[in-house]
């Protein structure tokens, strides 16, 4: 049993590799994995995308409750308690489909859901800070990343092939979605098993302190005083705001009756074209890193931008054209998301430039606040567009949407005039 022993940053494979695959899976199925699943269920886009949308709200206001997390128990007791909810949650999921108000039951477990996942983003981070030293940190960091976009390809596309499998072998697509939620139930039971063990126990509880909310209520005064925050906001909010909208009607489009204007795929045909998905970003996103390396934030914006949103045209041949081939619409969406990884390296680095300052870590949480309220808001209307518009009305749509992206991108590289990027070196 050495391998599990306590010391800090004793043993991290033995605890980060699982960790990290389990913060990235329900955020994976809360995102992407429910939107088909009520498209599935017979919900129209209006209904989908508005549902499916308000589940974001969780990151959104993640950071108001950030302080609990920090002040009350440790990091380690709150990683076993969210992983045992994501096993209800699960759970309340995988009964969903066959009761008579499974609207209300499933979305108060995607909810649950979220607030857990949410909740352990928190925990897991902080975790990861104080069971290893900087060093070790940084030679984790690619690979805690690497089992968290596992699970986005696991969830994202695994998930979907066993629903749709699973619903074609028992005759019942509902029972494919219960033997795709009791899975995630299953991980979430053996995860709290092996953490039990696993988890090295590095701090004490911590005591309660009124010092720390005034801290928090200085931290947010801070951050709204700061020069060019309105500005700054404007681009966290707007710069998505036609992708926001696309990740909600895709898989929709998708699964659509071609009759209906969509390609009329199945769940198992659709599972197999999000498993790569992820690594189509993650090669976009590692371009985009050595692109702003060699570069600077500044010059890499606008082609960013471009990046981001001239690959959108994609989606609008093919809702034109509506292509049989699976294999010619995978590589239309592989593109567009390789495009997309491209274009929010330089969004992401934003939001380090933004977060700068005395308290960098809590900055931080609040723009990735205002980065899921930016998917939020457009997301949830993007559905009425496309029950209004069609699918190819929409996507006409989208490409006139993608201006208020530039026009956010300008406003942000505004904001980067003069403004010290890294503490020795400007943004440009």
């Amino acid at each position: 049993m050495k391998f599990l022993a306590a010391k800090k940053g004793d043993n991290a494979w033995a605890w980060l590799p699982a960790l990290y695959f389990l913060e990235g899976l329900p955020n994976t199925v809360v995102m992407s994995f429910s939107v088909l699943f009520y498209t599935s269920m017979g919900l129209g886009a209006t209904a989908t995308a508005a549902l499916t949308s308000a589940l974001y709200l969780p990151w959104v206001l993640k950071s108001l409750w950030s302080p609990i997390v920090d002040s009350v128990s440790t990091k380690r007791m709150w990683i076993l308690g969210c992983a045992a909810a994501f096993a209800l949650a699960f759970l309340s999921l995988a009964i969903s489909p066959f009761a008579s108000k499974w609207i209300l039951i499933s979305i108060s477990g995607f909810w649950f859901l979220g607030a857990a996942s949410a909740t352990f983003d928190i925990a897991s981070d902080g975790f990861y800070m104080l069971s290893l030293s900087e060093q070790r940190q940084a030679f984790f960091v690619g690979i805690r990343n690497s089992f968290y976009r596992l699970a986005m390809i696991f969830g994202s596309g695994g998930l979907l092939f066993i629903a749709g499998f699973a619903g074609r072998r028992l005759g019942d697509e509902r029972a494919g979605w219960c033997c795709a939620f009791l899975v995630c139930a299953a991980i979430s039971l053996i995860c709290i098993l092996w953490f039990s063990f696993a988890l090295p126990k590095v701090e004490k509880s911590p005591s309660k302190s009124a010092a720390q909310s005034v801290k928090f209520i200085e931290c947010f005064v801070k951050f709204f005083a700061r020069r060019h925050i309105v500005l700054m906001l404007i681009y966290i909010l707007f710069y998505r705001f036609a992708e926001s909208q696309i990740c909600k009607i895709l898989p929709i489009f998708m699964k659509a009756d071609r009759a209906e204007g969509g390609l009329g795929f199945d769940l198992e045909t659709i599972g197999a074209m999000a498993t790569f998905t992820p690594v189509s970003l993650l090669c976009g996103g590692i371009l985009g890193g050595i692109m702003i390396s060699k570069y600077g934030l500044k010059k890499c914006m606008l082609p960013m931008a471009l990046f981001m949103n001239l690959p959108n045209v994609i989606y609008l041949f093919m809702a034109i054209c509506q292509p049989h081939s699976a294999a010619l619409a995978a590589g239309g969406v592989l593109f567009e998301h390789f495009g997309y990884g491209v274009g929010f390296s330089s969004y992401m680095m934003y939001l380090i430039f933004a977060s700068k300052g005395e308290y960098k870590t809590a900055f931080y949480a609040i723009c990735t606040g205002f980065m899921a309220l930016g998917l939020q808001l457009p997301s949830a209307a993007s559905g009425l567009a496309a029950d209004t518009l069609g699918f190819v009305g929409f996507f006409w749509w989208i490409m006139l949407a993608t201006l208020v992206s530039f026009a956010a991108t300008f406003v942000g590289i505004y904001t980067l005039k003069g403004a010290d990027f890294s503490g020795e070196k400007r943004a440009e």
